[in-house]
């Protein structure tokens, strides 16, 4: 009778065995816990139609939350693959927008902050490195409030740094609307432009206007803007000015030499060349409007005509002050005279920066006579029968770069 208590003893010390060997199967078998690494970081491995791990936090603070403080706080990765459906390495969505209790302030799904790094960061190979897309809204929205003096911070900004020659920092496609848009609100002292375009090859000096323009574009190895078209009737660059302002100005540095007014009347500060016989349209009397030739001549003069009459057979003509002004005085003019009546004859005498002096053969009538008066301008205008310029040598090439948007099913544009 006294083994008894022994063999119970050892029935009951079985049963815990077997216990503990059962909880430490099943803490081996959860696929939750059995993939622990020896450091403490967890790696679940599931096959389900939702989600493998899922935290929710109904109170004030985060739901989940990653510190690397050696490496990445967090990576996600996709390599689902799938050519109807779009799947993310991560994926944040906003829950709460929108909300029937108002709306909240400035919600996002994705947030990325940094102070002098870089807040959202995308990296690609051949495809996109990001995508923005919205079906109301904006796809992609930057702002900047710096406030630093002398920093050209950006709301967006997009750089070029490969060697293609084919590439762009910043490009943009429209269906219907407008490909690339930029607004300026004039509140700043310093660059105060809606947009802002340079090209350069080292460093380059861009001079703003007194108001803000609408854009600005700079470059000291090409053209500053190029404007082209491929329309049977549009236009490759077209300007308009609703507030009645001129429609274009044109300046050399700060120096103003063509200005085009909202009435279509041009003012040039140079040379106007011309090839071929100038046109001059005039109305006429009868309502419609005819071309006109101008008279060509080898020299530049200036002239004036009028009409006067003989007193006994003489008159002193009296050159008006403001054409006397046009006229080079230190050359000689020329004086043609018509008489319009009978006369024996009439000649010019006693020229002068003032006037000059009519007489006829015989001093002895009283006829009208009509006179002309061509004389060298004030301003030299030019060599006689000068070789007249050319046109600059330099042709219009360009390398030849097809673009063919294409509307994915998701709303998104493909180039190709």
């Amino acid at each position: 009778m006294s083994t008894a208590p022994k063999r119970a003893f050892s029935r009951w010390s079985v049963g815990i065995a077997c216990g503990v060997l059962a909880a430490a199967g099943a803490i081996v078998l959860s696929p939750a816990v059995a993939s622990r690494a020896p450091g403490g970081d967890l790696s679940i491995t599931c096959n389900n139609s939702t989600e493998c791990a899922l935290r929710t936090n109904a109170g004030t603070g985060l739901a989940y939350k990653g510190i690397g403080t050696q490496n990445t706080g967090i990576v996600g990765q996709t390599s689902a693959f799938n050519t109807r459906s779009s799947f993310f390495g991560v994926q944040g969505s906003d829950l709460a927008t929108p909300n029937p209790n108002g709306t909240p302030f400035n919600n996002a799904g994705v947030l990325g902050e940094t102070s002098t790094g870089i807040g959202v960061w995308g990296k690609a190979g051949a495809g996109t490195a990001m995508l923005a897309n919205a079906n109301g809204g904006d796809g992609l929205f930057g702002t900047t409030q710096s406030n630093v003096s002398g920093i050209a911070s950006a709301g967006v900004f997009g750089e070029d740094v490969g060697n293609s020659s084919q590439a762009y920092g910043v490009l943009g496609f429209s269906g219907t609307g407008i490909g690339v848009q930029a607004d300026q609100f004039e509140r700043g002292r310093f660059l105060n432009a809606a947009f802002l375009g340079l090209t350069f090859s080292s460093t380059i000096t861009t001079e703003f206007p007194a108001a803000p323009p609408g854009g600005v574009f700079n470059s000291d190895i090409g053209e500053g803007v190029v404007a082209e078209a491929q329309g049977h009737n549009a236009e490759a660059l077209a300007a308009a000015n609703f507030g009645g302002g001129p429609l274009f100005r044109a300046y050399a540095a700060s120096t103003e030499k063509l200005d085009l007014d909202n009435a279509g009347n041009m003012v040039i500060a140079g040379t106007l060349t011309q090839n071929g016989t100038p046109h001059d349209a005039m109305q006429t009397s009868g309502g419609n409007r005819v071309v006109m030739y101008g008279p060509m001549q080898a020299v530049a003069t200036v002239e004036d005509l009028g009409e006067a009459q003989l007193s006994a057979g003489q008159a002193y003509v009296h050159i008006d002050a403001r054409f006397a002004g046009t006229m080079d005085l230190t050359r000689s003019y020329l004086v043609f005279l018509t008489p319009q009546g009978d006369t024996p004859g009439l000649y010019v005498t006693q020229k002068s920066a003032v006037g000059f002096m009519v007489r006829e053969h015989g001093a002895r009538s009283n006829v009208v006579f009509d006179y002309r008066i061509v004389a060298a301008p004030y301003v030299s205008q030019g060599a006689r029968l000068a070789t007249a310029p050319s046109m600059l040598t330099h042709a219009f090439t360009r390398s030849v770069t097809t673009h063919k948007p294409t509307v994915l099913p998701n709303g998104t544009i493909a180039r190709h």
